[in-house]
């Protein structure tokens, strides 16, 4: 009688830990407006070698605008937990436009699309 009672507890325990876990995940603050092209930014000055990329050399200063569009990333599990990623166009004083997708919460560089790309 006394392991059954345990177990419900331990059951119960865990319960109540997978459903604040969830309940983050899915409430996890996103990046703000500048935070995001800031590291929009950073990805198009240091790009990651995976993308085979070369680097851009802008500052703030080169951006005359910009847009930010937030996307539900694919797949059960990211929209089960409510997963985003931003697409943040930069439009550049001499005409060059690029859009980078990052992960909406950490910054990460996913990927860099172009008018010619």
């Amino acid at each position: 009688m006394l392991k059954t009672i345990n177990l419900k507890k331990a059951v119960f325990g865990i319960f109540i830990l997978l459903i604040i876990y969830f309940s983050y995940f899915y409430q996890k603050p996103m990046l703000t407006t500048g935070e995001a092209t800031d590291y929009a930014v950073q990805c198009l000055n240091n790009p990651p070698k995976e993308l085979g990329i070369k680097s851009f050399n802008l500052n703030l200063d080169d951006i005359t605008s910009g847009n930010l569009f937030i996307d539900t990333k694919s797949g059960f599990f990211n929209k089960l937990t409510n997963q985003r990623e931003l697409s943040v166009t930069l439009k550049t004083k001499i005409g060059r436009e690029q859009t980078v997708r990052i992960n909406a919460y950490s910054g990460k560089c996913i990927e860099v699309t172009g008018p010619l790309n």
